[in-house]
């Protein structure tokens, strides 16, 4: 299955792609698989991506970049030509937002099997607040079947 590719702007300014290929939010590209054939054959793709600091991404999953509902951080390319500052306030938000989540769900889960559910729901909340609606239905799907 075809692929799509999440670079930074180095790699479109270098592939003369800045007008003709999608910006995402965060002011990456998304480029077309077969646009990484000026790096190589797409046999070394996994190559290809470290040294351009890039991800390869489903349809779907480009869909999403697309709408800005996920924004995937990239990897440090190590070809120097790619390499790019890394924004300290998006990176931080991500990494940052991430380990806590994490925190969180590992405290809500040991909460929700040794306790109340209605303790963990309130867990969630403060730590996910889009997210609020799917949890809460879902552990009230599993509280009921419980029951």
């Amino acid at each position: 299955m075809a692929r799509y590719i999440k670079a930074n702007p180095l790699v479109a300014r270098y592939l003369q792609l800045e007008n003709d290929r999608n910006m995402v939010s965060d002011g990456n590209y998304l480029f077309w698989q077969n646009d990484m054939l000026r790096f190589g054959p797409l046999t070394q793709l996994n190559d290809i991506l470290v040294k351009i600091g890039g991800i390869a991404l489903m349809p779907h999953e480009a869909r999403s970049e697309q709408d800005g509902t996920i924004c995937r951080p990239l990897p440090m390319a190590t070809d120097a030509r790619f390499q790019q500052p890394i924004k300290a306030n998006v990176n931080d938000a991500i990494v940052g937002d991430t380990n806590t989540e994490q925190g969180a769900d590992g405290e809500g889960e040991n909460t929700d099997n040794g306790g109340n559910g209605d303790e963990g729901q309130a867990n969630e909340e403060n730590a996910e607040g889009d997210q609020q609606p799917e949890a809460s239905e879902s552990e009230q799907t599993e509280n009921e079947t419980k029951k």
